[in-house]
């Protein structure tokens, strides 16, 4: 009697993949699928799923993003997690560039910049 298939968890299957990738960063998405039924032949997993999570792995080299990569410095981290880590150090740029640029208005009169002036609208009420 063959044996049962069973459809692996999400993070299961995301851990097999990781390591197969991790010790055959070479590797194409047909292999890795053959690699994780090899590994489990009771799952029942498709190329296409195994596709569409090499696509959502993230990597971060030098402060850039690469998808369909397994992030071998932090492999702890999800997806999403990069994704937040990267945002809160690009609005702390902005941050940043605002508090210099707000010193730099306020010591030549505090009045719009020049080079503002297109992106600039004065306050208050201009309804009537």
């Amino acid at each position: 009697m063959a044996e049962a298939t069973v459809v692996p968890e999400f993070e299961d299957l995301k851990k097999d993949v990781r390591e197969i990738k991790l010790a055959n960063p070479e590797m194409g998405i047909a292999k890795i699928h053959a690699a994780v039924k090899e590994k489990n032949p009771t799952w029942q997993v498709s190329q296409d799923r195994v596709k569409k999570l090499l696509s959502e792995m993230v990597v971060m080299q030098g402060g850039k993003v690469i998808k369909g990569q397994v992030n071998k410095s932090d492999p702890t981290l999800t997806p999403q997690q990069i994704a937040r880590k990267k945002t809160e150090a690009a609005l702390a740029k902005k941050r940043e560039e605002a508090k210099k640029k707000a010193a730099g208005g306020a010591a030549a009169g505090g009045g719009p910049n020049k080079a503002d002036i297109g992106s600039w609208r004065p306050g208050g009420d201009i309804s009537h």
